[in-house]
Parts: structure tokens; C-alpha cells; sequence
């Protein structure tokens, strides 16, 4: 697979330039190596993982002399590829593995309990296995929770904010990810109860089965939907529910913000840049001989509220100012 840099050498280019004049920490003599396994799409991987090379530079590494990165990401629908990808970081003997999303940890995790492993955009790292306990990791595993359980809750509570007459709400989960089942959706489905709004939760592993999906949300007719974590699913394919759901007046939320984007209404989560920017300084230490085992996971603190307007207009919602004012960004 192409290098990062081969990928986003303009863009990489002129920080690369200015980085070169800094002396690397003489803690770091030799390359350290990298792996960074993935089931996103690798767009989505390249732009997000952005923060966490700026992170670096500022902590004195130098991409190519201090340290380089692996890439490994399955663009299969269903990630099929990530055991046998995860076996390959393993046989190049990388120094540590930056595993995004679930099922790039779990890969990871069932490959090795030797080879330090910082997960990033996990959603329970506990109840998946991977730490003994957030305080104390206890194995070769560590890195940042998303604080997915908390958001799901508040995400319901905003949308029926914009739209206090939903009666409906389908819950659109990642099948691929079973976890989602016994945290996420439990976590979305009690908030919704709370607020008088019948739920229904829907598995989907790829984009036919999206589909199908979306044609029973019409059917039965919801008249409100949230998608849960899912951009292994969705394979950059971002419009697809908004497109669906703003002519038909079924109000959305989403847990990624590349949805909210590309025309869907609502986004609630925490801030992805935060995330990765603290992942750096994981790997840091970890480089710098600390242990995974004893670094304890990281919740996040800043969550982001995204509203878009021209969605807001076609779903024919008008939004409080007191909702507006809570936003983080506000797409018009």
C-alpha cells in the first residue's frame, strides 16, 4: 500500500520542510516504525489521522528520520482482511500499532499480547477485552475511549430538541461490530424512552444492507433515525442516508461527521481531533519505554455539536438559538 506521504505529499510538504530543522530527542537515535491498522476508508484514515503527524512534529520526530508508518487498511465491506493484515504489521516487527476503530482492535488483539497496541475510536475498551480496567490496562493494550456511551445519550437529547414531535426513532448500528448491540444502542435506546420516543434498532454491514435498511424506515414509516459509528460501513459513501432521509422529512443525528457534511441534519460526538492529537503522545511514550500496561486509557473531554441549516430547511425544522448556541459548528 502507498505510503502517507506518497498519498498527501502536497499537502505534507512545506511542514515536512520546516520540521527537518528540528533536532530529533536523543532518546530516538534509530527509525522507529509504525503500524497503523485500519477498516475505514482511506480517505477517511488519511484525513483524520492528520492531527496525530502534527502532534509528532511538535513532540520532535521527523517523519522518515525519526519514524515512519505502515499503512494497512482493509477496504473490504465486511474487513475481512485485517486478521492477516494485523499478522503482517507483526512479521515487519513494527515498534508499537496504532489500531483505529473496532475491528481493527480486535484483530490486533486476538494477533498478539506482546507487541505494544494504542487503540484509538474505541468505544468500550473493557467490555471489548482489550483492558483490564481503564486505570490500569494491565496487557499490551492502551489508548483512548471515545466516550461513545455518554455522546449516544446526548445525542438523542439534542435531536429531540430540534425536533421535539419525533415519535419514531430507528437505530441504525454497525452489525460488524457486536459490541454496539450491548452498549450503543441499550445507551440510545434508554435516552430515547426517557423522552416518550419508540425505538427500533436496525444492523447493517454494508451498504446493501443499508439499503434495505432505509427501504423499511420508509415502509414503517420512522420519522426520525440515528446512525451509530459506521464509516466502515459507509466506505466514503457519506450522502447516502442524507439523501434518503431530508426528502421524506426524517430527521437525522449522526455519530460521524463526515455524514453531517455531505447534507445530513445532526452530528454529536467527541472531538476527533483531540483524539488523535493524544494518540501521538501515547506512541511517544510508548517509544520512550513506557508500557502500555501501565498507561491508563484516556476518556475524552470536548465533544462537538455539528448543525447544518440547509438540511435543517429541507427537513423544514427551525431551531432554537439556545440549540444554535450550543453548536460547535454550524454548516449554512
Amino acid at each position: 500500500m502507498a505510503t502517507r506521504r506518497a498519498f498527501i505529499s502536497g499537502l505534507a510538504a512545506s511542514a515536512l520542510i520546516g520540521a527537518c530543522a528540528t533536532s530529533p530527542a536523543t532518546a530516538r537515535p534509530r527509525l522507529r516504525r509504525i503500524g497503523w491498522l485500519s477498516g475505514n476508508a482511506t480517505e477517511s484514515v488519511m484525513k483524520l489521522s492528520q492531527p496525530f503527524f502534527v502532534r509528532m512534529r511538535e513532540l520532535g520526530y521527523v517523519e522518515g528520520r525519526d519514524f515512519d508508518v505502515t499503512w494497512k487498511i482493509d477496504e473490504t465491506t465486511k474487513d475481512e482482511l485485517l486478521p492477516a493484515m494485523a499478522q503482517e504489521l507483526l512479521t515487519l516487527q513494527v515498534d508499537v500499532i496504532v489500531a483505529e476503530a473496532a475491528n481493527a482492535q480486535i484483530a490486533v488483539h486476538q494477533a498478539t499480547t506482546t507487541t505494544p497496541v494504542v487503540f484509538i475510536l474505541s468505544v468500550d475498551p473493557v467490555a471489548s477485552g482489550f483492558v483490564v480496567s481503564t486505570g490500569h490496562p494491565g496487557g499490551n493494550m492502551t489508548g483512548l475511549s471515545t466516550g461513545s456511551i455518554p455522546a449516544s445519550e446526548k445525542r438523542v437529547e439534542y435531536l429531540k430538541v430540534a425536533a421535539p414531535g419525533i415519535k419514531r426513532l430507528a437505530i441504525i448500528w454497525n452489525g460488524g461490530l457486536p459490541s454496539h448491540i450491548t452498549t450503543l444502542v441499550p445507551a440510545t435506546d434508554r435516552a430515547a424512552r426517557a423522552l416518550g420516543i419508540e425505538t427500533k434498532a436496525f444492523a447493517v454491514r454494508d451498504l446493501a444492507e443499508l439499503d434495505l435498511t432505509l427501504d423499511a424506515i420508509a415502509r414503517e414509516r420512522f420519522d426520525a433515525l440515528i446512525l451509530l459509528p459506521a464509516l466502515s460501513v459507509l466506505k466514503e459513501r457519506y450522502e447516502r442516508v442524507p439523501d434518503f432521509a431530508n426528502p421524506r422529512g426524517i430527521v437525522q443525528a449522526y455519530a460521524d461527521s463526515e455524514v453531517v457534511q455531505a447534507g445530513g441534519f445532526m452530528h454529536f460526538n467527541s472531538n476527533r481531533e483531540v483524539q488523535y492529537r493524544r494518540t501521538a503522545d501515547f506512541v511517544d511514550k510508548i517509544l520512550g519505554g513506557a508500557r502500555p500496561a501501565d498507561m491508563p486509557v484516556e476518556e475524552p473531554t470536548k465533544f462537538d455539536l455539528t448543525l447544518n441549516l440547509k438540511a435543517a430547511e429541507k427537513l423544514g425544522l427551525r431551531l432554537s438559538p439556545s440549540l444554535l448556541a450550543s453548536a460547535t459548528e454550524v454548516i449554512k
